[in-house]
């Protein structure tokens, strides 16, 4: 039976050789990329000095998008040769506020969109700005307000050039009534002009405040800006081991005194996180604290100074912002300041950072720059707490690299493992704080690999986790600052996964989060002690 299923097989496929055969295909036609197809959507919310501009990618031209954004001017026909803001690539629909702008003034604005063969324009669209109020100051209260349980920051504007009176006093008062004057609760700026940040402290969770900015003048007149309001934060007391704000990769995290603090990173749907929580080993409690304030996302690096938590260099592939921006957080305060940022061009991301002493180090990573060729920094750069001042330090000499690992041990700094582009390395390299002076160390015994974990207790290094093309991997290495040598001390009990955070608090350390491919976005966290 077959012997004879193969003939019948046979003898149905010889008919359809023969006209397959009998048959000759005209080649696939050779397509051309064009321009892109980009249209100029609409102009809105338009204020004395600022407009939101939407526009849309209608095609690609059979090539990638790689910038896309608008341009304007106060001439017509206005091209990326004059002003323009860059809002990511294509394709669909973009936007972005242009500021700035001058009042009682009529500007013209296209969008544009950039691919291989070159830029093409949407329509134009012509809109004139309002003047200032000739009676009064511009005086306005942002609604993106940072805030906690306990505390809270808010943007105001003053803006005098529109009136003959001059300043003596501004800031923001507050209440929980509603039409907050200067009568209850408020900041007063040294400066009284611009933009400025207004801390409100004393606060009670789960609470609604009601904020206006004010401005006092010389006539004796109080003028006060928009009313925003926003509820604190409950007081939120999380037990258990598990990181409370979900599944995520690529959090970053610092330790201050015997409590670490973790958050940001990559949560559900690739949509950067910006929430940030506080972990008290002793209670083995979650608090949750002030949000971050910058742009959310991963692939940060994080270190702590003295009473101070510092982050850096964010990034996050939902619409492709990154950063070189440099925040420090008080958990005396809860509150987070922005300080000197790292003085690069383009930003970057995957970099790693650790400190020693007083100083923040900052390095290596991924070049930003949109352009379709992966480009990777090999500097190294110090950042000095007491003077907010960055100084650039011997280069890595290592090959140039993103998703390295790094650690500190007395006054020596560690980096790596990672991607340098065409594969990825198991080096390991020591930087000197004294000499200014990279030396090679052993290479991490577990091999080549990035996304991988780093901290440090006492004289000993510890890297673990991560992966590399094909696999991910759960081992957990200790390398020994006095015999050069890496020793496997463990697997991590949560399984493979990439992305991961370690966190060391004195004599222990606490690693979680990560992505396992599979399930994608964990939240699990472990102690782990390497007594036991």
């Amino acid at each position: 039976m077959k012997t004879k299923l193969n003939y019948l097989v046979l003898a149905c496929l010889v008919p359809g050789i023969i006209m397959l055969n009998g048959c000759k295909k005209e080649p696939d036609p050779i397509l051309t990329p064009t321009l892109p197809v980009v249209a100029t959507a609409s102009v809105s919310e338009i204020t004395p000095q600022s407009a939101v501009v939407r526009g849309i990618i209608i095609a690609d031209g059979g090539a990638e998008v790689t910038a896309c954004g608008f341009c304007w001017s106060t001439s017509q026909n206005p091209t990326i040769s004059d002003s323009k803001t860059f809002a990511g690539r294509g394709p669909g629909g973009f936007f972005s506020r242009i500021s700035g702008l001058t009042p009682n003034t009529t500007y013209y604005v296209r969008s544009y969109a950039t691919n291989i063969i070159g830029t093409s324009y949407g329509t134009e669209i012509s809109f004139s700005l309002p003047d200032f109020p000739a009676s009064s100051l511009d005086v306005s209260t942002s609604d993106n307000v940072t805030f906690s349980s306990t505390s809270a920051v808010v943007t105001g504007n003053v803006l005098t050039s529109q009136t003959g009176y001059n300043l003596t006093g501004s800031g923001v008062c507050w209440n929980t009534s509603g039409n907050p004057t200067t009568a209850d609760n408020k900041t007063i700026n040294v400066t009284y002009s611009g933009i400025f940040t207004g801390n409100l402290t004393g606060l009670t969770g789960g609470t609604t405040y009601f904020v206006r900015t004010y401005a006092v003048l010389d006539n004796g007149s109080t003028i006060y800006g928009n009313e925003i309001s926003f509820t604190t934060s409950p007081i939120t007391m999380v037990p258990g081991i598990d990181f409370p704000g979900g599944g995520r990769y690529s959090t970053v995290g610092f330790a201050i005194g015997s409590k670490a603090y973790i958050g940001l990173g990559i949560s559900d749907s690739d949509f950067p996180a910006n929430d940030f929580w506080e972990w008290d080993p002793t209670t083995e409690f979650w608090t949750k604290m002030a949000y971050f304030p910058g742009y959310g996302g991963g692939y940060a690096g994080g270190f702590s100074i003295g009473t101070k938590g510092y982050v850096m260099t964010i990034s996050n592939w939902w619409d492709g912002y990154i950063t070189n921006e440099l925040w420090e957080f008080d958990p005396a305060t809860n509150i987070w300041t922005q300080k000197a940022s790292l003085p690069t061009t383009p930003a970057r991301g995957y970099a790693v950072g650790f400190s020693i002493g007083t100083k923040g180090y900052v390095g290596i990573g991924h070049m930003e720059q949109y352009n379709g060729l992966d480009e990777y920094y090999n500097d190294f750069w110090e950042w000095d707490q007491a003077t907010d001042v960055w100084a650039k330090k011997a280069n890595f000499p290592g090959n140039a690299r993103q998703g390295a690992v790094s650690f500190a041990i007395g006054n020596k700094g560690y980096i790596g493992t990672g991607w340098n582009g065409t594969a990825l390395t198991d080096e390991f390299w020591e930087w000197d704080q004294a000499t200014n002076v990279w030396i090679k160390k052993a290479d991490f015994a577990g091999g080549p690999r990035m996304s991988a974990f780093g901290f440090s207790i006492g004289s000993k290094g510890y890297i673990g986790t991560g992966g590399d093309m094909t696999s991910l991997t759960k081992d957990i290495w200790e390398w020994n600052q006095i015999t050069n040598a890496w020793t496997r001390v463990a697997d991590y009990p949560g399984g493979p996964r990439a992305g991961a955070l370690g966190v060391s608090v004195g004599n222990r350390a606490y690693i979680g989060t990560g992505s396992d491919s599979e399930t994608a976005y964990l939240r699990d966290f472990w102690e782990y002690d390497p007594n036991l």
